[in-house]
């Protein structure tokens, strides 16, 4: 892959400055059951538990995003527009759906720490409560990991570098729709908005 070099090449994730930020891993996008699947979502869950065991190690905080929305769809917004969500499926990303479940396999641990969006972007304006939390913690730098590579991975990574968040964009533990779209959306990060790493370069960074 080729990404434009710059200053971001010599960013590191020192760990009482960083955090981990796994997104929308939840059954609405892993289970074959969900309204969107991604394919290949469950093959990733062993290495962000590897990872997350890792960052637990080094006291960098564990975050775990979900999309989840009201049943009655007043905070949905136009998203219901792009996709029509449906209530009565148990299995959308809506609170007390199975859809906002977090996958099966995927480790929480005392301690880590959870936040529930509403918007495909986590750090946008009234999507959650993950800026707070991430400056409450005193971090200004996060690796992201997670799905929809080129939805809510990629515009929580946009909104992340417009706030000043250095993000390490964990290019092996995301996933999208196709190929094609993983390529081309890692491609866009690199250039634009991330410092595009793997798992094995993290592990090496951090231990």
């Amino acid at each position: 892959m080729n990404v434009w070099r710059g200053k971001k090449e010599s960013w590191e994730i020192v760990p009482e400055k960083t955090a981990l930020v796994i997104i929308d891993m939840q059954r609405a996008f892993t289970d074959k059951e969900g309204p969107v699947v991604v394919p290949g979502a469950y093959s990733l869950v062993p290495g962000m538990n590897e990872l997350a065991a890792i960052c637990r190690q080094n006291r960098i905080p564990v975050i775990f995003v979900r999309m989840a929305g009201n049943p009655d769809l007043s905070d949905v917004g136009l998203r219901q527009e792009m996709r029509p969500v449906m209530p009565d499926n148990p299995w959308e990303a809506l609170n007390g759906h199975r859809g906002s479940e977090l996958c099966d396999g995927l480790k929480v641990m005392p301690g880590d720490y959870e936040v529930v969006k509403v918007r495909y972007s986590a750090l946008i304006p009234g999507s959650s409560t993950l800026e707070p939390l991430l400056r409450g913690l005193g971090r200004d730098r996060f690796i992201i990991c997670g799905i929809v590579t080129d939805v809510c991975v990629g515009s929580t990574t946009i909104d992340a570098m417009a706030l000043g968040f250095k993000v390490f964009f964990t290019a092996d533990l995301t996933a999208s729709l196709s190929p094609e779209r993983q390529k081309v959306a890692l491609e866009v990060m690199g250039r634009h908005f991330a410092k595009v790493v793997t798992l094995e370069q993290i592990k090496e960074s951090l231990q």
